[in-house]
């Protein structure tokens, strides 16, 4: 007897290939049967008349490491139709934790009410199954996480007996469970990194089949220039690419995306294998202290507000920031004040979802002298939105083959702990707005080019067999969807908001959203 049989669902089954209709079983897990008609029993019967069916979504970059143990029901995602999240992203990932690398963990998790009680990645992915969770988990290691521990958050280059504990710390959390490196090369410690660094790193990653995920050095005025980088580190690494929310940020900057994606098409067909992933929006979201230039972000969050309250630092970067107005704004891809939105200042909640320059009149203040509050009183934990993309390159990045859809967001809920900030959107509404807005709406993808950019193609990269499609024997993480009314709701202002249109997900054989309702269930493996 089968567990669940959907009936006459429109199956996209992950490779392109047209829709077509059949009934699919599923027993133990798995998908047990793919027919125009089955017959047999099932202990639930799901009609999908005016639904199609697709594999579960891969999220392959998200920033869900601590929020999963705050709330394992993974609401914002799942809700969305991700059944997979790659967490450990941008060089920051939740093991190991050693050294200096402690105490700027406990300060993320603090703020989330949580306690820092592993180490190693193996406690990490223990803990994680312990409390369970609603989707599938794929961790990565992170370089600044690695970095940190072994050399701190200052501009150091590492010894030949720290570079070697460095390799056998990527090596270490590779045998207890990562899939591959991550890097945040445009984040303190990661920005002091020279490329050898993490050219070792990465090939301690490729010895176990690892992938290289790196938010890449620059996104702005040297964009090429870190995509080279990023390219030669595959290269010289052996190591398959993954370029993290692939984007032009900054107005000077637009006109580049022919160029941009020319380089990557001609890596791959010198044999050195580059991906991307991108969210569907014109805005990223990063910490506020990254507007700072690179001295001014040594030492880890909490240095660095304290740093901020020296009146004498605080004239200094006011006289560079006059000097050098276009390397503050390449470096946040910003026009002016009002395109850096406030989305998580846990001390002062009345600024969020409000610009620097709305709070700096509220307050009679000058913005850069706000900004400077901000990250004080925070101890440098504030978050904020950048308005620095146009929406045109948004549409020719997602046509491209090489670019699949990733979300670089949280999960999240609309209630508890998680829900007093005010997150970017694509946390809520990144894989619906694809559907709906870009697929329905735009006729920037087909249906089954968009959903192939959801499902195989990640899997494939991050090595997930037998996950990505719809064929018998493959893992049942599932979700129906309407392909008429799906669609994102969450906005800048007003993020806690589900998708419509998506009634059923199943993740590993078990249904955890049914009819739109979360059902409690938490049948997440760590793959």
């Amino acid at each position: 007897m089968l567990d669940i049989l959907i009936k006459n669902g429109m199956v996209i089954d992950g490779t392109n290939s047209p829709a077509f209709k059949v009934d699919v079983g599923i027993a133990e897990g798995r998908i047990a049967v793919v027919a125009e008609s089955v017959e047999q029993q099932a202990e639930r019967t799901i009609e999908a008349q005016g639904l199609h069916l697709a594999p579960g979504f891969i999220d392959p970059h998200t920033h869900s490491d601590l929020t999963l143990l705050v709330e394992p029901r993974a609401e914002s995602k799942i809700h969305q139709g991700v059944t997979t999240e790659v967490i450990g992203n941008c060089g920051g990932s939740p093991a190991p934790l050693l050294g200096a690398i402690v105490e700027e963990a406990r300060a993320g998790a603090t703020s989330l009410g949580l306690d820092i009680t592993w180490a190693s990645m193996t406690d990490y992915l223990e803990r994680l199954r312990h409390s369970g969770t609603a989707l599938n988990v794929v961790p990565l290691v992170g370089h600044n996480t690695v970095r940190g521990a072994v050399l701190g958050f200052n501009d150091v280059q590492p010894t030949l007996e720290q570079q070697a504990e460095m390799e056998r710390l990527v090596a270490e959390a590779m045998e207890q469970g990562a899939r591959g490196l991550s890097t945040g090369l445009f984040y303190p410690p990661g920005f002091y990194a020279r490329t050898d660094e993490v050219i070792g790193l990465a090939r301690a990653a490729t010895r176990y089949g690892g992938i290289y995920a790196t938010h890449i050095r620059n996104e702005t005025n040297r964009l090429l220039e870190a995509v080279a980088e990023a390219i030669e580190i595959g290269r010289q690494a052996e190591i398959q690419v993954q370029i993290s929310h692939i984007k032009l940020e900054g107005y000077r900057n637009w006109e580049g995306v022919d160029q941009l994606l020319s380089m990557i098409e001609d890596a791959n067909s010198q044999g050195v294998r580059v991906g991307c992933d991108q969210y569907p929006y014109t805005a990223g979201v990063s910490w506020l202290a990254y507007i700072l230039p690179y001295w001014a972000q040594a030492g880890g969050s909490k240095v660095v507000a304290e740093r901020l309250c020296d009146p004498e630092i605080r004239a200094r970067l006011r006289k560079d920031w006059e000097e050098n107005r276009a390397e503050w704004e390449d470096r946040g891809g910003m026009r002016d004040w009002t395109d850096l939105l406030i989305t998580n200042c846990g001390p002062r909640p009345d600024v969020q979802g409000k610009n620097i320059t709305e709070i700096a009149a509220d307050e009679g203040k000058d913005p850069l002298e706000t900004a400077f509050d901000l990250i004080v009183v925070s101890q440098g934990q504030v978050e904020c939105v950048c308005f620095g993309q146009l929406e045109d390159n948004v549409r020719i990045l997602m046509r491209h083959p090489l670019v699949v859809v990733g979300s670089d967001g949280e999960a999240l809920a609309p209630y508890g702990v998680l829900a007093k900030s005010k997150p970017h959107p694509r946390y809520y509404g990144t894989f619906p707005r694809v559907l709906g807005r870009y697929v329905r709406e735009e006729n920037v993808l087909s249906l089954e080019e968009a959903v192939q950019k959801m499902t195989s193609v990640t899997a494939d990269r991050f090595g997930l067999t037998d996950r990505g499609v719809i064929r018998e024997s493959a893992w049942a993480d599932l979700v129906l969807f309407n392909a008429q009314t799906v669609a994102d709701k969450a906005t800048y202002t007003n993020p806690h908001q589900y998708p419509v249109g998506i009634p059923y997900v199943i993740v590993n054989g078990v249904v955890v959203i049914d009819q739109g309702q979360h059902t409690d269930a938490l049948p997440g493996k760590v793959l």
